[in-house]
C-alpha cells in the first residue's frame, strides 16, 4: 500500500502530469505562489520516481554524489535531480545540474515562485524542451475537501469545508495552518462522524498570526493603511478617492500578490488576495483605528454618489458603531439595501436601532424579514403579526409560518384573502390540482403557476406563462423576477435540452453579477444541472459546494436538504461514493431540521436513489425510485414521477416503471417524451428504439444519457442477433463518451451483461456502512451517523467482509472504486 503525504491528497492531476513528463524523458518546473504546495508536490513526485527505480539526488548533494558515482552510460537515464526554489540556488550547484540535464543524463524537477527571475540555464532548458513549465494553482473547493478529509481522517461537513475554503481560498499552507489552529483550539471537532467547525473565534495568535505576517510581508505606512481599509470594508473600487490617494501602495501590493485587482464591466476593484489576512487583521485591529477607517470609507462612498445597488448597505455597515444617527428615510433606504443584499444581520441591527429611537414606519415588517432570513422564525412571526396588513407582508408571513414553523393550517387561514398565497400552501400540502387552480385565478403568481404546470406535465405551458413575465418588467419585485428566470432555465433544460437553458443561464449570471447570495445560489444550481447533463460533473460539484452552504431565508423553490442532496448525487457521478454517502447523511439531517414538503422531500429521495445506484445496488435504487414515482403520480406531480420512473428503468426496473405508469393512467408529459421512450425501449429491449433515444438525447446536449442509451442498444442488438446494429451502437457510444469524458454508469448496463463480481451483492445498508468504514469512522461513529446500534454495524461489516472476500477495512477501498492509498498524517 502506497503511503502519501496528506498535503498532496488533492494533487493527483499534477502528479500525473509530472509522471507523463518523466515518461517523455522531460523534467518539470513547478511554478506557483507562496503556500500553494510546490515543495510538497515535488517531494511526492520524487518519491514516486524513486519507487520506479530511479535514483533521486537533491541539488545540495549533487556534487558529493557525482564525486562517488560511476561514469554515466550514454543514452541511459541515471538520476532525477530535485531543486527547491531554483531561482535562489547557487551557480555551482545549478551548473552541475544543467550539464547533466542538458546532456540527457538526468531529469530536473524544480520549483520556483511566480514572477521570480530564473537563471539563464533554466530558460535554456525550457526552450530546449528539457523541462516543461507546470503551473501549480491553489486547490478548488473539491480539492480543499479532499485535502481536509485526508488530513483529518474522515468526512468534513459541508459548512466546515466551506468555511475553510473561504478563509484559505484553496491555499494549502493556509489550509494546513488553519486546520492545525482549529484542532489546537478545540473548535474543530468530530460530531456524529463528520468534522464540524464554526470558523475563527476570537483574535487568532501563534502560527496563524505568523502566517498572516508572512503573507503580507513588510508594509510601508501607505501599504498598511490600504491593507487595513480592505480588511475592514472588503473590496473597494479603485476610483474611490481614498484608494486613488494610495495608488503607489496599491501597485506595489498588486505586484507582490498581496492585493488582487479585479475588473467587472467598467469598474476595477481591489481586494486582499488572502481572505485569512482580512479575518486576522479585523480581529487584531485597534478599535480606534477601525472606527477611523470605517468613517473614511463611508465618507468616500457617499462622496461619489453611492450609486451602486448595495452602496447604502455598505455605508450603513461602515458607520455602525461610529455614533451614526441617520434621518428616518435614509435609515429605511439602508435597511432595504441590506435586505436586497441578504445581509439580514445588518438589517436587524439597523431596524432595532431605528425602533429604539422611536421610528416605526414599516420597520416591523422589515425586521420580520431580517429575522426570517436568519431562520429565527418564531421572532419573525411576532414582528409580522405587528405589521399593518398588506400583500407585500402577507406572502413572506405565510412562507415563514408554513415552511419556517410548519404550521400549515394557520398559514392557510392567514392566506385566506390571497389566492397566490393559498396556492403556495396547497403546494406544501401536496394538493397539486387545487394549487394550480388557485394559481390560475390569482393573476400575480406566475412563477408558482409555471412550476405547477410543469409538475402537472405541461412544461410548454409553463414556459408560455414565464414568457409573459420576462425579467425587467416594471411593477414586479426582484425576487419574483429571479424566480421567473431560474424556473425558465430549469424547465427549459428539462423540456428542450441544454442549449436553450444556457441562454437563460447567461441572463441569470448577469443578474447574479450584481451580488446577492440568493442570486448566486440560483445561478449555481442551474449551471450545475446543465453541467451534470453534459457529463462535466467535476465542475458541477464545485458549483454545488457553493450552493449547498447557502444560508438565506426559507425558500419555496429550494431547500437546504435538496441542495446538499444534489451535491451528493453529483459527487457520486464523479466517482467518489464514499463522500457521497457522507453528504447524503448531511442531507437527511438537514431534512429533519426543516419543515419541508413532499415535492422537495421526493427530490431528495431521487438523489438518494441515484447515490444508491452508484454504490452498486441497482435493485435498491430502482425500488426507491419506484416509490417516489408512485407518490408523485398519486399527487399529480407527473414531471417528478417521470424522472423517478426513468431512473428506476435505468437502474434495471423498466418493466416495473412502465407498469406503474400504465396503472396510474398517467401518460407521458409531451415535453419529456424522450424519457418515456427510453423507459419503453428498455422495457422492450428494442435496440432500434434505444438508438433513436440516444440520437434525441444527443440533440438535447445530454451526452451521458445519449452514451448510456447507445451502450444499452449494444446489448439489445446483441440479444436479438443484430450484429451490424450492435457494432454501430458501440461506435456511437464510444464517440459520445469521447465527447463527454465519462462512461455510462456500471449500474445502468443490463445486469446480465455486467462483468461478474461480488460487490453488487451488498445490500444498500451494507454498502453505506462499508463506505463510512472506508472513511476511517469507528463502528461507534458509524452507528451514531446511521442511528444504529454498534452491534448492527458490526454485523453489517462482518457480512460485507464475507461477500467481498476481504478481512480488513483497508481492503474495502478498491471495492468502492477508491484507490488503495493510506494517507500519512503530519502533526
Amino acid at each position: 500500500m502506497v503511503e502519501v503525504d496528506w498535503s498532496v491528497a488533492a494533487r493527483g492531476r499534477e502528479l500525473a502530469e509530472i509522471e507523463q513528463c518523466t515518461n517523455m524523458r522531460m523534467g518539470a518546473l513547478l511554478v506557483g505562489g507562496p503556500g500553494v504546495g510546490k515543495s510538497a508536490l515535488m517531494d511526492a513526485a520524487l518519491a514516486q520516481a524513486e519507487r520506479g527505480g530511479v535514483r533521486v539526488v537533491w541539488g545540495e548533494g549533487l556534487a558529493e554524489y557525482l564525486c562517488g558515482a560511476t561514469p554515466p552510460r550514454p543514452q541511459r537515464l541515471r538520476i532525477v535531480i530535485g531543486i527547491d526554489d531554483v531561482h535562489l540556488v547557487d551557480h555551482v550547484t545549478f551548473g552541475l545540474a544543467y550539464r547533466l540535464v542538458n546532456s540527457g543524463q538526468a531529469l530536473l524537477l524544480a520549483t520556483t515562485e511566480t514572477g521570480a527571475a530564473l537563471p539563464d540555464g533554466v530558460r535554456r532548458l525550457l526552450v530546449g524542451n528539457r523541462i516543461r513549465r507546470l503551473d501549480v494553482d491553489p486547490l478548488d473547493r473539491s480539492g480543499t475537501v479532499r485535502m481536509l478529509t485526508a488530513r483529518l481522517g474522515g468526512p468534513v461537513s459541508v459548512d466546515a469545508s466551506a468555511r475553510f475554503w473561504e478563509l484559505s481560498r484553496g491555499n494549502p499552507l493556509s489550509l494546513r495552518v488553519l486546520a492545525d489552529h482549529a484542532l489546537a483550539e478545540g473548535t474543530l471537532r468530530r460530531v456524529r462522524g463528520s468534522w464540524q467547525w464554526p470558523g475563527l473565534l476570537g483574535a487568532p495568535n501563534g502560527r496563524l498570526a505568523d502566517l498572516v505576517d508572512l503573507l503580507l510581508g513588510d508594509l510601508e505606512p501607505g501599504e498598511r493603511e490600504l491593507v487595513n481599509m480592505l480588511a475592514v470594508a472588503g473590496p473597494l473600487e479603485a476610483g474611490l478617492p481614498i484608494v486613488t490617494e494610495l495608488c503607489d501602495a496599491a501597485e506595489s501590493l498588486d505586484r507582490r500578490g498581496v492585493v488582487v485587482a479585479r475588473r467587472s464591466g467598467f469598474r476595477l476593484s481591489l481586494r486582499l488576495a488572502h481572505p485569512l489576512c482580512e479575518a486576522v487583521l479585523v480581529e487584531s485591529m485597534p478599535e480606534l483605528t477601525a472606527r477611523r477607517l470605517r468613517r473614511r470609507i463611508a465618507d468616500a462612498i457617499e462622496g461619489v454618489g453611492a450609486r451602486r445597488p448595495h452602496d447604502a448597505a455598505r455605508i450603513g455597515r461602515a458607520r455602525l458603531g461610529t455614533g451614526w444617527q441617520p434621518e428616518p428615510e435614509r435609515l429605511r433606504e439602508t435597511v432595504l439595501s441590506a435586505l436586497r443584499g441578504q445581509d439580514h444581520a445588518l438589517a436587524e441591527q439597523l431596524c432595532r436601532a431605528a425602533l429604539a429611537s422611536g421610528a416605526d414606519d414599516g420597520l416591523a415588517a422589515m425586521l420580520g424579514e431580517a429575522l426570517a432570513g436568519q431562520r429565527r422564525h418564531v421572532e419573525a412571526e411576532a414582528q409580522y403579526a405587528q405589521a399593518p396588513y398588506s400583500r407585500a407582508v402577507l406572502r413572506p408571513r405565510v412562507l415563514n409560518m408554513a415552511l419556517g414553523l410548519g404550521r400549515l393550517a394557520e398559514a392557510e387561514a392567514i392566506a385566506e384573502t390571497d389566492g397566490g398565497a393559498r396556492s403556495l400552501v396547497r403546494l406544501f400540502k401536496d394538493r397539486i390540482a387545487e394549487a394550480r387552480e388557485l394559481a390560475e385565478g390569482a393573476g400575480d403568481a406566475r412563477p408558482l403557476l409555471a412550476l405547477l404546470r410543469h409538475e402537472s406535465g405541461d412544461s410548454e405551458g409553463a414556459l408560455t406563462v414565464l414568457s409573459g413575465a420576462q425579467p425587467g418588467r416594471e411593477g414586479r419585485d426582484d425576487g419574483a423576477r429571479l424566480d421567473d428566470c431560474f424556473l425558465r432555465g430549469w424547465i427549459t433544460l428539462e423540456a428542450r435540452g441544454l442549449n436553450g437553458a444556457r441562454v437563460v443561464l447567461d441572463e441569470l449570471r448577469h443578474r447574479a453579477a450584481d451580488g446577492g447570495a440568493r442570486r448566486r445560489t440560483y445561478a449555481n444550481l442551474l449551471e450545475a444541472r446543465i453541467l451534470r447533463g453534459a457529463g462535466r460533473t467535476a465542475e458541477a460539484v464545485n458549483l454545488l459546494r457553493q450552493a449547498a452552504v447557502y444560508g438565506g431565508p426559507t425558500d419555496w423553490l429550494t431547500t437546504r436538504s435538496w441542495r446538499i442532496a444534489q451535491l451528493a448525487g453529483a459527487v457520486a457521478e464523479s466517482g467518489d461514493a464514499v463522500e457521497a454517502v457522507s453528504l447524503l447523511e448531511e442531507a437527511r439531517a438537514a431534512q429533519r431540521d426543516e419543515c419541508g414538503y413532499p415535492l422537495m422531500a421526493d427530490a431528495v429521495a431521487l438523489e438518494d436513489a441515484l447515490v444508491t445506484a452508484y454504490l452498486g445496488d441497482g435493485a435498491a435504487a430502482a425500488h426507491q425510485a419506484l416509490e417516489v414515482a408512485g407518490r408523485a403520480l398519486a399527487a399529480g406531480r407527473c414531471a417528478q414521477a417521470l424522472a423517478a420512473a426513468h431512473l428506476a428503468a435505468r437502474a434495471g426496473a423498466a418493466h416495473e416503471a412502465m407498469a406503474l405508469w400504465e396503472a396510474a393512467d398517467g401518460g407521458a408529459p409531451s415535453a419529456d417524451a424522450v424519457r418515456m421512450r427510453h423507459v419503453l425501449a428498455l422495457a422492450q429491449q428494442d435496440g432500434d428504439a434505444l438508438d433513436g433515444v440516444s440520437l434525441r438525447f444527443d440533440a438535447m446536449g445530454l451526452l451521458p444519457l445519449a452514451a448510456e442509451a447507445s451502450a444499452q442498444a449494444v446489448q439489445a442488438h446483441q440479444a436479438s442477433g443484430d450484429r451490424r446494429g450492435a457494432r454501430a451502437a458501440r461506435a456511437a457510444s464510444a464517440e459520445l463518451i469521447s465527447r463527454c469524458d465519462t462512461e455510462p454508469p456500471r449500474w445502468a448496463v443490463p445486469a446480465d451483461k455486467r462483468e461478474s463480481g461480488t460487490s453488487t451483492e451488498l445490500t444498500a445498508r451494507e454498502r453505506e456502512v462499508v463506505a463510512l468504514a472506508v472513511s476511517q469512522l469507528s463502528n461507534q461513529e458509524i452507528a451514531d451517523r446511521l442511528v444504529l446500534s454498534v452491534r448492527t454495524v458490526e454485523n453489517h461489516l462482518y457480512r460485507a467482509y464475507g461477500k467481498l472476500g476481504v478481512t480488513t477495512r483497508a481492503e474495502l477501498a478498491p471495492e468502492l472504486g477508491r484507490a488503495p492509498v493510506r494517507f500519512r498524517r503530519i502533526a
